[in-house]
């Protein structure tokens, strides 16, 4: 009876355990949908890498977190933005992708999970003694649009001192497609606003060139304009 009863406890223990596993896996799904809502509501390039890099910290519990951009001939990482308390010294490095996890997956392609960065050859500790910092783990995901890598999104440091998990790394992840998203939709949008900054300006001079005695009165209503005009757009 006393066996029955041990087993019985011992299975209402399991069942309650997968039932908060359950219920933290929902929440952490939730979480990356209202992230991913906040991530799209501006079109702002800036702005979009700055909550790219608040998302990633508040969904992985991290200490710290970076977003490095692919220069355009693509040899060349830099820290756009980067969180935690060496924030600022980081954003000053440039890397190499020959050098780091950061620059293996922007080569490769491939998401890291790295819960002793001491032991993986691909870890580059001088980064770490440049700025005075210690990574005692570190997830690291390409940031791609199709075929096309922008850079690579990084969580470092799990809070608790607990390792990444695989689940960290899949939500992590998914996270970052949805970065890619937004900073290629920030991309595009400040291309047609370019353009139409540029379309606006010409059509002014054409009609300058054509009517002289307009003096420059065409140019000022362009200006009043496209000052109205970019003013509006910066609040999407």
């Amino acid at each position: 009876m006393r066996r029955d009863m041990f087993q019985s406890e011992t299975e209402m223990s399991r069942i309650f355990e997968r039932l908060k596993e359950a219920e933290e896996r929902i929440e952490r799904l939730s979480l990356l949908s209202h992230l991913g809502q906040i991530l799209n509501s501006t079109l702002n390039h800036q702005e979009v890498r700055k909550r790219a890099i608040e998302a990633a910290t508040q969904l992985m519990r991290a200490e710290a977190g970076s977003l490095l951009l692919l220069d355009e001939e693509g040899k060349h990482l830099f820290f756009e933005v980067a969180l935690g308390d060496k924030g600022e010294s980081v954003k000053k490095v440039i890397l190499d992708v020959e050098k780091g996890i950061a620059g293996w997956v922007a080569k490769k392609g491939e998401p890291l999970r790295v819960n002793h960065p001491e032991r993986d050859p691909r870890f580059y500790k001088e980064m770490d003694e440049r700025i005075g910092f210690k990574t005692r783990n570190i997830l690291c995901v390409p940031v791609r649009v199709k075929d096309r890598i922008l850079g690579v999104l990084e969580a470092i440091n799990k809070k608790g001192g607990e390792d990444f998990n695989e689940e960290d790394l899949s939500l992590f992840v998914s996270l970052a497609n949805q970065v890619a998203i937004a900073l290629d939709n920030a991309r595009l949008y400040q291309e047609l606003e370019e353009m139409f900054f540029q379309t606006a300006a010409s059509l002014a001079d054409v009609i300058e060139k054509r009517d002289p005695y307009t003096g420059g009165h065409t140019q000022r209503v362009t200006r009043y304009s496209l000052a109205v005009a970019k003013y509006l757009s910066l609040e999407p």
